[in-house]
């Protein structure tokens, strides 16, 4: 892996369009969403991230304590809470920013709603980042022109998303700075297919085949909680 990477999972979004209800805890073959995207972090060799939460973290927190005891030493893993979630993306991105260790290379953030990324696509997303211009300090995929995730950034990038405020973030250095972005072209839309809505749910099992279910007992309008 290129040098030190930590790991930022954002999932403080209320799922407003989901029915009030936590997206990272639908399951694909009985696995958390949130919990692929850690087992994946771990495969290829992240050894530090956080999981940002905000709405729902009375529910997810228990998927994270479990998850904690069975990484043990091989991924550190930690969760911080975004007080201010509906702030926007760029919000989260500094609660996360603060819980990772500052001795950092480089930091991947993935979102906890992609239900096909798979560690290959983080890997070959940090092999783009290792093998980037000299300018550059964001790697962004992109599928048929639209951004996507995990991308990673530099010690650059970081201190600036940090130095801002309320809702601005990643979006904002990227078109600030379209000369150090290096868009990293994939032939699939794992990168950029999240879910937002239960069309997303039934479009991914009609076109994929896979299945997401909602967890026994997460029933839609479920509380918010922070």
């Amino acid at each position: 892996m290129p040098g030190k990477i930590g790991a930022i999972i954002m999932a403080a979004g209320a799922g407003r369009r989901m029915g009030g209800r936590p997206k990272s805890l639908l399951l694909r073959d009985s696995v958390p969403l949130i919990e692929r995207q850690l087992r994946a972090l771990a495969q290829i060799g992240v050894s530090h991230a956080v999981v940002v939460l905000g709405h729902h973290s009375v529910c997810i927190e228990p998927v994270l304590v479990a998850l904690q005891s069975q990484f043990g030493d091989s991924l550190d893993l930690r969760w911080a809470l975004n007080p201010l979630p509906d702030d926007g993306p760029g919000s989260s991105l500094r609660v996360g920013l603060a819980a990772l260790s500052p001795e950092l290379d480089a930091v991947l953030v993935t979102l906890a709603d992609q239900p096909l990324v798979e560690a290959a696509d983080m890997r070959a997303v940090l092999a783009g980042w290792e093998g980037r211009g000299p300018e550059v300090e964001l790697v962004v995929p992109s599928f048929e022109g639209e951004p996507g995730h995990p991308v990673v950034f530099g010690a650059g990038v970081r201190d600036a998303v940090v130095a801002m405020s309320g809702g601005a973030g990643l979006r904002d250095w990227r078109k600030a700075h379209s000369a150090q972005v290096q868009m990293l072209p994939v032939d699939h839309a794992r990168h950029t297919l999240d879910i937002d809505t239960e069309a997303d749910r039934a479009a991914l099992a009609e076109r994929y085949g896979i299945a997401l279910e909602w967890p026994a007992g997460l029933d839609a309008g479920v509380a918010a909680s922070g």
